[in-house]
């Protein structure tokens, strides 16, 4: 059987949305790290453990982010040893451990949340229609949908 190629709209839809998804998120990651000091990956860390208001175990952080565990082991080691964040061991199972935000972690994120949700705004809720932004999360439910029945995501 031929593999079936991609449409001339469904090709331009897909370089489109990588145009802005590059291009978007690469400059909210510019001026978060401008105003906050925080790379993508500390913000993302932080804004979980901060909503979250107790700590989580490393295993739960890595399913709501989609990263793999030692990746977020990784990040977690640099973000102990800065003092955004404190590991502990769980009580429950000595191999794992929980994830907490600490003082100056809160302090931190707490400054650059409202920052990066003005920029978000600006960029990205201003300028689009109330039909556009209904059309997006339609879209965004319907691929997030998709991959996690289809492909475990």
């Amino acid at each position: 059987m031929k593999p079936k190629h991609l449409s001339s709209l469904q090709h331009r839809a897909w370089r489109s949305f990588h145009l802005i998804r590059t291009r978007l998120l690469g400059h909210l990651v510019r001026r978060l790290y401008k105003h906050s000091g925080l790379t993508e990956a500390e913000y993302i860390i932080l804004v979980v453990l901060y909503e979250s208001k107790e700590p989580v175990r490393a295993k739960d952080l890595s399913e709501v982010l989609g990263w793999e565990i030692s990746r977020l082991s990784h990040q977690i080691t640099r973000m102990d040893k800065s003092g955004l964040i404190k590991r502990e061991p769980c009580e429950t199972d000595t191999r794992r451990f929980r994830v907490s935000v600490t003082q100056i972690g809160k302090e931190i994120i707490a400054k650059a949340l409202p920052l990066q949700e003005l920029e978000v705004k600006h960029c990205f809720g201003d300028i689009l229609s109330e039909s556009q932004l209904n059309s997006l999360v339609e879209i965004s439910d319907v691929i997030s949908r998709h991959l996690k029945e289809e492909h475990n995501g």
